[in-house]
């Protein structure tokens, strides 16, 4: 039997020193300094510790608990507002982002009063925010401010296509990665595949499938002795759209039936509440009687937000008091649904990841109850994942998927990433149809996904 004794480092840290807690970090032994710094949360300290090890991690919703029980002695104000916004907490993230009053604060501020109805607000921050943005932005702001005034009426409209939407939304990616610069007037060689293989890797496509693809690419361009890299772009996206095969996908709302019932999933921050909003928009517009239920009982202010969108949309919403059981929310909801003659029910769901089994016994019992009423339904059961933390994405997909059957995937903020390949990964890894993507904050922004769109935008 082997004993393993610990280091005086590790004695001192267990005891709740702060120097030796950080040489475990500085070690990159983060999971045993995280359990430390959580068994000595009491100590000031400590806490400051562990509240900026959250953050680094992106675990959100620890840190949003932190906040919660000491307040403001924890991070600045700007991590405060990060923190408050990936939980959904928007007003308070709002007042933290007003505090630092810099262009990204303002320009933050702006998207969440916009996306939660307060577009004259938004307008108003938008506008100061722009008045200190640096070169490189002032275009991105220029163009929201404009998106918000055409839907207040106060510049007319013109439609875009979605191929100039999805050009416009995947900006970030080109800007990072410049596909269309390496393919422009290159010789055909080693050097353009290698620069290729990285920058796929860039926009996160994911290596295996980055370096498989550039394999390919080079045995067909000795095959069919392609010289310039104009070709090789057109034999790239084409394919691009053979890797894509299949996951493109359309809305199954059935016509003999109703009402129709939509059940989303995502973690908290992904963007799910908005994509129900602009979902409930659009059918409302086409003339359908829609309900939304308010299926996420864990957080007021999803509830808060869902009521914002069901006001916006002219949809009606059945909703109940913070903590009430998801499920009764449900069964209620569809009840009123079936009783008024609804086309539609969006139901909007918690996303709390680090209560893993509860959420999976609750996501299944929300099922079960849609099923009592209405035995054919759900008829999607949609996922929305956000592009902005690309890859990281399908881990979240994994977890949704041990609750219930995923008939569609919405990739939400396209237009906030630059890893606007991580659309290649999320299909090939999940192979589950990719339906809508959100390609701006505007309100007719949550598109169709379209393949030979998506390519064409991303490579053009």
């Amino acid at each position: 039997m082997l004993f393993f004794k610990k280091s005086e480092v590790e004695k001192r840290a267990e005891k709740g020193d702060k120097s030796a807690i950080l040489e475990l970090l500085r070690k990159g032994k983060k999971d045993k300094a995280r359990k430390l710094l959580e068994k000595h949360e009491d100590d000031p300290d400590l806490r400051k510790v562990l509240f900026d090890l959250y953050v680094e991690e992106e675990n959100y919703l620890q840190a949003y608990r932190l906040l919660e029980k000491y307040g403001e002695e924890l991070g600045s104000a700007k991590t405060r507002g990060l923190v408050y916004e990936r939980s959904g907490d928007y007003t308070r993230a709002v007042e933290e982002y007003l505090k630092v009053g810099d262009f990204d604060s303002l320009y933050r501020v702006g998207s969440i009063l916009y996306a939660t109805g307060k577009k004259e607000k938004a307008l108003e921050i938008l506008e100061r925010a722009s008045k200190i943005a640096p070169p490189s932005k002032r275009e991105e702001v220029e163009e929201k401010i404009l998106g918000i005034k055409k839907e207040l009426g106060l510049v007319e409209e013109k439609k875009e296509s979605l191929l100039d939407k999805l050009k416009k939304g995947l900006r970030k990616t080109k800007e990072s990665v410049e596909f269309g610069v390496i393919f422009r007037g290159r010789k055909v060689d080693d050097e353009l595949f290698e620069e290729l293989e990285e920058l796929l890797v860039k926009a996160d496509v994911g290596v295996k499938t980055a370096v498989n693809l550039v394999e390919d690419l080079r045995k067909t361009a000795i095959r069919k002795n392609i010289k310039t890299s104009e070709e090789l772009k057109e034999v790239t996206k084409e394919k691009v759209k053979e890797l894509l095969r299949g996951c493109e996908g359309s809305l199954n709302l059935p016509e003999d039936r109703k009402p129709v019932v939509i059940l989303f999933l995502g973690v908290n921050g992904s963007g799910k509440t908005t994509t129900i909003g602009k979902l409930a928009h659009k059918f409302s517009q086409e003339g359908k009687k829609v309900m939304l239920v308010a299926g996420d009982t864990f957080r007021a202010a999803a509830i808060e937000q869902l009521e914002v969108w069901a006001q916006r949309s002219g949809a009606d919403i059945t909703r109940k008091h913070e903590g009430a059981d998801p499920a009764s929310v449900v069964y209620e909801g569809i009840e009123r649904a079936m009783k008024e003659g609804h086309d539609l029910v969006l139901i909007d769901t918690a996303g709390r990841l680090h209560t893993k089994e509860p959420l999976i016994n609750e996501l299944r019992k929300i099922k079960k109850v849609i099923q009592k009423l209405l035995p054919e339904e759900p008829s999607e059961t949609l996922l929305v994942l956000d592009a902005t933390i690309g890859q990281n994405s399908i881990q979240q997909a994994k977890v949704f998927k041990e609750a219930v059957d995923i008939s569609g995937i919405v990739v939400t903020k396209l237009d906030g990433s630059a890893k606007g390949g991580a659309v290649i990964a999320i299909c090939r890894e999940l192979k589950i149809p990719i339906k809508l993507i959100g390609v701006g904050e505007g309100i007719e922004d949550l598109q169709p996904f379209s393949v030979g769109e998506y390519v064409d935008a991303l490579f053009d």
